[in-house]
């Protein structure tokens, strides 16, 4: 599928990995529907603004996608995304991601740039976010970890203040700290900035 120079209204919009998917540039989709079973490398974004409407990626997890120029407003995400960037590092004009709803999605490494996070409902336990990463460096790096979840926290939080959150997987980070998910849910809790949604 190929979308550029256009609105398109109240449409499904199925983005197949069969073919390299092009969103842009001049993609406007206004109260559309958007299913996907594409890896990263059959998408391309281009130059698109989302407003309301949905995203939902099927079948298997976006991983390592960029949705550089592209702006999402109102819009609601389900499915899979691992590792993925929304946003761009490059300050617009307005946010690239605000007033949506990822509380359907599950988000691993997930980073969200340049974005409005304070309208953001993200996704729920055992997923959490760290809003302003950043910002919360000096205090992963003061406490003592259990090995692997020190690791991802340094990982999350060697940032620029561009990335205004970083969402993880909580169960995939317990098991491989060899911890529970309650005890890792504990230890989360303290850092400034988390968001652990029940």
């Amino acid at each position: 599928m190929k979308v550029h120079d256009m609105v398109v209204t109240g449409q499904q919009l199925t983005l197949s990995n069969l073919e390299v998917n092009i969103l842009g540039p001049g993609a406007m989709l206004e109260r559309c529907d958007v299913y996907s079973d594409c890896a990263s490398a059959a998408l391309v974004v281009a130059g698109l603004d989302m407003i309301e409407g949905s995203f939902t990626q099927r079948d298997r997890p976006l991983t390592e996608a960029r949705f550089k120029r592209a702006h999402f407003s109102g819009v609601t995400f389900s499915g899979s995304f691992t590792d993925c960037d929304f946003g761009d590092w490059d300050a617009p004009a307005r946010p690239h991601v605000a007033n949506c709803d990822f509380s359907e999605a599950k988000l691993d490494g997930c980073r969200f740039l340049h974005c409005d996070v304070d309208t953001i409902k993200f996704h729920k336990w055992p997923g959490f976010t760290l809003t302003h990463p950043a910002a919360a460096r000096d205090f992963v790096l003061a406490r003592q970890w259990p090995a692997k979840v020190g690791m991802i926290l340094d990982i999350y939080t060697d940032t620029d203040p561009e990335c205004v959150a970083i969402s993880g997987d909580g169960a995939r980070i317990a098991k491989k700290a060899g911890i529970s998910i309650a005890e890792l849910c504990d230890l989360l809790q303290a850092i400034p900035g988390i968001r652990i949604v029940d």
